[in-house]
Parts: C-alpha cells; sequence; structure tokens
C-alpha cells in the first residue's frame, strides 16, 4: 500500500485541493448531462420515461457499487492512479453515449460510466485524510462540496447552451472533452503534489498502523462495533433526494409549468447556488449539536420534511416557488451528505479505513439514488406527481424520526 507524508507547506497543500476539486468539479459535467439531456431524449421518444428513469438507475446502481469497491480498493491502492482511471473512462463514456440511438447500448455505457466515476470520490477522501494536518482536513473536506454544487450549476448551464445549439448529441461530446482534460491535468498536477510530498513531507504512520506492526482494521469489524448500520436509512434517503429527485426536477417543472426543457433545465440552476450553502450552514450546526452527526442531520431532515410538504400543497402555484422549495430540499440534503459522507469518515483514519467507510456511505446514499431515478419515472407514469411527492415526504419523514431517536450517538471507532 502506498505511503504519503504530510504536507505542511500552504501553498502545495492548496494546490492539492484544488486538483481534487477540479476533478470532482469535472466529473459532475460528466454525470449530470444525462439528466439534463433526459428531457429532450424523452421528448424526441429516443427514450420513454421508464427507459429513461432505468438507464439512471443503472447508472446510480453501478456507481454505488463502484463506490462500495473502490473504497476497498482505494485504501490499498494509489489513489492517484484510481482518479486518473477513473476520469479517462468516463470520458470514453460519453463519448460512446452520444454515438448511439440503442436503449440497450446507453444502458451498458452509462452503467459503465457509474462505475469509472466511483473511482474518484473515495480516494480524495483518503487523500485528504493522509496527506494533509489536521487543520487543514475540516476545511478542506467541507471547502470540497463546493465543486458538486458547481460542477451542478456547470454541467446544467453547458448542457443548455449545448443543447440549444447542437442538440442533446452534443452534451455528451461536450462532457467527454471536459474528462479527458481533466484527465490530462490531473494526471501531471498530482505527480508534482506527490514529489513533493516525497521529499519535503512530514513523516505520518501508515494508514491503519497506530504502532509499528499493527494490521488494517477489518472493515466488518468497524462496521459492527462503531455504529455504521444505524445510519444506514437516513443515508439512503438522503441519496434518494440529493440526487434521485433533483434529476427529475427538470421534467417536472417541463411537465407542470409547460416550459421547453432547456428552459427547465435553466430554472433547474437555482438549486445548486443554494446547496452550497447546505454545506456550510451542516459547519456551522455541526459544532452546535457538539459534533453529532445524527443530531445534526436531524435538523436538515426536518427542514426538508416541511419543504416536501410544502411542494405538495403548493408546488403548482408558482415556478419560483417549486424552485425555491426544491432548493430548501436539496441544500438540506447538501448538508446532510457532509456530515455523513466527508466528516463522518475523518474519524476511521487511524484505523486505515477512510476510503472503505466514505465509499460504503456514498454506496448506500447511491442505492437510495438508483432506487428512486427508476420509481419515480414508473411511479409518475403510472400515479401521477402527487402521489410520487407524498411518497418522497413520508421517506423523508421517517428518516427525521430516526435520527431524531439516535440524535445522541456517538459513533465508536475499533481500536
Amino acid at each position: 500500500m502506498v505511503k504519503f507524508k504530510k504536507i505542511s507547506d500552504e501553498k502545495m497543500a492548496l494546490l492539492l485541493f484544488v486538483l481534487c476539486w477540479a476533478a470532482y468539479f469535472t466529473s459532475y459535467i460528466g454525470r449530470l448531462n444525462y439528466s439534463s439531456a433526459m428531457t429532450a431524449m424523452i421528448g424526441e421518444q429516443v427514450l420513454s420515461k421508464t427507459e429513461a428513469g432505468f438507464i439512471s438507475m443503472v447508472y446510480f446502481f453501478a456507481y454505488g457499487i463502484g463506490q462500495l469497491t473502490n473504497g476497498f480498493l482505494g485504501d490499498r491502492f494509489h489513489p492517484g492512479k484510481m482518479i486518473f482511471t477513473g476520469l479517462a473512462v468516463a470520458a470514453g463514456a460519453n463519448f460512446l453515449m452520444g454515438m448511439t440511438n440503442s436503449f440497450v447500448m446507453m444502458t451498458v455505457i452509462w452503467g459503465i460510466n457509474g462505475y469509472a466515476q466511483a473511482m474518484i470520490w473515495p480516494p480524495i477522501i483518503r487523500i485528504f485524510a493522509e496527506m494533509l494536518e489536521e487543520k487543514q482536513k475540516m476545511k478542506y473536506c467541507v471547502n470540497i462540496v463546493s465543486s458538486q454544487v458547481v460542477g451542478t450549476l456547470a454541467a446544467y448551464l453547458l448542457a443548455a447552451a449545448v443543447m440549444w445549439l447542437a442538440g442533446w448529441r452534443s452534451v455528451f461530446g461536450a462532457a467527454a472533452l471536459c474528462l479527458a482534460v481533466m484527465a490530462l491535468v490531473w494526471l501531471r498536477g498530482f505527480h508534482k503534489v506527490e514529489k513533493f510530498s516525497m521529499e519535503h513531507g512530514k513523516e505520518a504512520p501508515a494508514a491503519g498502523q497506530k504502532a509499528a506492526g499493527q494490521m488494517q482494521a477489518s472493515f466488518s469489524r468497524v462496521l459492527a462495533v462503531s455504529g455504521l448500520i444505524l445510519v444506514i436509512f437516513p443515508v439512503v434517503i438522503h441519496g434518494m433526494l440529493k440526487d434521485g429527485v433533483t434529476s427529475w426536477v427538470p421534467t417536472y417543472i417541463s411537465e407542470t409549468f409547460l416550459t421547453s426543457p432547456s428552459l427547465s433545465i435553466l430554472v433547474t440552476t437555482v438549486l445548486p447556488v443554494i446547496n452550497l450553502t447546505g454545506a456550510y450552514a451542516a459547519q456551522t450546526v455541526y459544532s452546535k449539536c457538539r459534533k453529532r452527526e445524527v443530531e445534526t442531520a436531524a435538523v436538515f431532515f426536518a427542514a426538508a420534511t416541511a419543504a416536501l410538504a410544502g411542494l405538495r400543497l403548493a408546488g403548482d402555484l408558482s415556478i419560483i416557488l417549486t424552485a425555491v422549495l426544491f432548493a430548501v430540499i436539496t441544500a438540506s440534503m447538501m448538508a446532510v451528505n457532509t456530515i455523513f459522507v466527508n466528516l463522518l469518515p475523518l474519524r476511521f483514519e487511524k484505523t486505515g479505513r477512510v476510503s472503505t467507510v466514505s465509499g460504503f456511505l456514498n454506496a448506500m446514499a447511491y442505492l437510495g439514488t438508483a432506487v428512486s431515478t427508476f420509481t419515480i419515472g414508473v411511479m409518475v407514469e403510472r400515479f401521477g406527481w402527487s402521489v410520487t411527492i407524498d411518497t418522497w415526504v413520508a421517506l423523508t419523514a421517517a428518516a427525521l424520526i430516526l435520527c431524531l431517536l439516535k440524535r445522541k450517538k456517538v459513533f465508536r471507532i475499533p481500536a
């Protein structure tokens, strides 16, 4: 297993953060372009709603499985090489996606894209844990959330512009180009950071070694002892809301207010702008809750439940009100994501399982995303939007109740 040294130089630590930020930012361009193009693909009858939802489900299942397997691999293999491979394969998948009309081929290609993109996040969290000093970890683990927000905004804006100019196929071509360029930038940039780390960094114990000769803690022990099992349901529901529901926002707006696909995408761009507030609100509430992850999550599940209830009661009255309610929902879930997927895994650095825990929790989140993206399409076709939103309210309220019941939970880190 590759061993890194701690980087104390502020400029080099910042370069490392910028590289990781840019890599994750670019990954969003190569994943959300599908939800942006989906409305036009349905409109042109390339795909039915059920088929479109199925492809999205396959992506998120592949991404979730990839988060789990690559989480384990990220604690064993070179994280820099894993990130490069993920970016490069995702570029190829996006290029091919724009070249086919086949539902089957689209399903396979987008599944490959999902697995490839899952090679990016767990290694990033490991890199932060092992290469950054304590004062930098918390700051950068919160600040990197902005890459998701800005990446989402860029994905929607780029997709809207490219679709308007050249149609939905070019949306995938543009993403492929962005990913390929980022892969080359990452390869060169991380090599520079790693070389500096080896030559000038501070010695640190290898991940999973509290003392010489001790082995990396088994994940089964980490899972059994720490209490991570208790947060699986809230994590799944947050994934359902954070990405599954977001994938259908342009379609909901287009069908509810009879807007064009490109306009519905532009309206949706308000979401990532407000989502960033969720990440920093999470940091503030986390401190006030004495760094209790479950109690912090309960605050934001309460906000999401209220906003979903508002969407059910008044979501068809105003396109602006609808956008604001969706923004509250997704910003709240961005806060939950920051707590559970970014910050909680850092507790496991001494067990050598930072990448594994982050990958596992992300996998559970994307299990919720995968199921919801498909079932939303089926439910909307069969029962309409009202019943679908009622289901969202019930599930989110259930996650809130569980978090309230377990709000005092303190995670135990196995020795």
